[in-house]
């Protein structure tokens, strides 16, 4: 209750809030896209990648990439964050899978 005083006290000052209390302001992270089967795919298409190679680029098993792109499962949050950063630069990520000649 002591703080909703001084609070009160200072708005009914017209003293700046900032000049009595710590303020910060915190940015709104928006929430990852969901992810279907197609955009999986497509995804994984837009680095040029097979599902083995995407499978480890994204830190997850061959089965569990395969399973999101049929439709039998869907990526946790974490992943489709992951997948809209892929998204947002693929360039980068094609990068990160490199070819190597034989």
């Amino acid at each position: 209750m002591a703080g909703l005083k001084e609070l009160h006290d200072v708005l009914k000052s017209g003293e700046s809030i900032e000049r009595r209390f710590t303020v910060r302001t915190v940015e709104r992270i928006s929430e990852p896209r969901s992810y279907s089967a197609l955009k999986v795919r497509a995804t994984r298409e837009l680095v040029g990648a097979s599902q083995a190679v995407f499978a480890r680029l994204l830190g997850v098993s061959k089965i569990q990439a395969q399973s999101w792109e049929r439709g039998v499962r869907t990526p946790s949050k974490l992943a489709c964050r992951l997948l809209d950063e892929i998204n947002r630069d693929p360039q980068r990520w094609r990068g990160m899978i490199g070819t190597r000649a034989a």
